[in-house]
Order: C-alpha cells, then structure tokens, then sequence
C-alpha cells in the first residue's frame, strides 16, 4: 500500500473510533432516560475518576443505596449527592 492509502486508512480508523465513542455516549443517555435517578458504578467511577479498589472503598464506608443486577451496581443519585454533600469543605 503507499503512503497516501495508509493515511486513508488511519483517518477512517479514527472516524469509526469517534463513531463508536458517539454510539456508546447515545445508548448512556438512552439509558439514564429510562433508568433516571440510579447511577451505574462504572459511570460513578468516571465521575470520581476512581478505580475498582477506590470505589470498593467507598461502598463499604458510605451509606450509599446500591441495586445489584447480575454483576452490574446501580447506585440510587440520591444517596451519591447525600454524600457528596456530606464531606463539602
């Protein structure tokens, strides 16, 4: 291939890479439309931009509403803005 084809090549790579960040940030919205007033614990991570150790922390030391469906958590919004308010400085 020539050098002009592999530029094609790495602009559609990053087209389709946008394309699907755009995809997955549609389906989140879609989600939290019908799922409204309940945070899943991947999306409280990216808030608190925290791993899997750090966010385990907190479920065991908050008081924070937590639905466990399968292996997924959802966290009730309510609870998370209780303890967001809890430890304002």
């Amino acid at each position: 291939t020539t050098t002009m084809e592999q530029e094609i090549l790495k602009k559609l790579e990053g087209i389709l890479a946008e394309l699907a960040d755009v995809k997955k940030q549609l389906a989140d919205l879609e989600n939290a439309r019908y799922f409204e007033g309940w945070i899943p614990r991947k999306k409280l991570m990216e808030f608190f931009e925290y791993g899997d150790t750090q966010i385990a922390a907190i479920f065991k030391k908050e008081e924070l509403i937590v639905s466990v469906i399968g292996n997924r958590k959802f966290i009730k919004k309510d609870s998370v803005m209780k303890f967001l308010e809890k430890n304002v400085m």
